[in-house]
């Protein structure tokens, strides 16, 4: 359902991104400092615009100044930013983006915006998304799946960070027993924002999509 510019942990080359068009609607979820490059010569052909933000951490947002700057100085075109995170306006702010380049908003008809826990110093979160009759649920990075269970029941898909070894993350051997679960039920399950991605895609197995 979503396509993937890419699916690395913080500190690998291609950022986790991925985009869906609906409508004609071009909906990025999150844009790390990697994903302009990738994403400047899709995002400008659309004139509806959407952009979830899961969090501040330079991996996931590191491009958004950049990307709603191109589109409003270069294409005349407003963004719709999807996002809770407490800091996002400042954010924008201090890197000099003008608050009538965007509008900000913190759900829509499609996104159900998911608090969870993740870094130390920074709020955090995942959402539930319908649209096209499908629904996926889409955890970012986060430390714990109890959030997400909730939004479980009735979902096509899960997009599921995971590590080999972390303190902020999911941790593959302790978190693939509650995923199996989710297998037998018949939802597809997309791994993304790996550290060791082989590692994880061998201990996983083939019931899973490793990105």
């Amino acid at each position: 359902m979503l396509n993937f510019l890419g699916a690395g942990s913080g500190f690998k080359d291609d950022n986790t991104s991925a985009y869906i068009i609906s409508d004609n609607k071009f909906i990025l979820i999150d844009c790390g400092f990697s994903v302009f490059s990738k994403v400047k010569n899709i995002i400008c052909n659309y004139d509806d615009i959407d952009i979830i933000v899961t969090h501040l951490h330079n991996d996931h947002a590191g491009s958004l100044s950049q990307i709603i700057m191109y589109l409003y100085y270069v294409y005349n075109k407003k963004v719709r930013v999807i996002s809770k995170c407490k800091r996002i306006i400042d954010y924008l702010d201090i890197t000099d983006v003008p608050q009538d380049a965007y509008i900000l908003v913190d759900s829509t008809d499609y996104v159900e915006i998911i608090p969870t826990i993740h870094g130390k110093n920074i709020d955090s979160y995942g959402f539930k998304l319908t649209i096209d009759n499908k629904s996926l649920v889409y955890t970012s990075d986060t430390t714990t799946l109890e959030p997400f269970i909730p939004y479980m029941n009735n979902i096509d898909e899960l997009y599921v960070e995971m590590s080999k070894n972390s303190v902020a993350h999911l941790i593959v051997d302790k978190t693939k027993p509650i995923l199996d679960e989710y297998i037998n039920k018949g939802i597809k399950i997309y791994v993304m924002h790996t550290d060791d991605t082989e590692y994880i895609k061998n201990y996983l197995g083939n019931d899973y999509e490793v990105l």
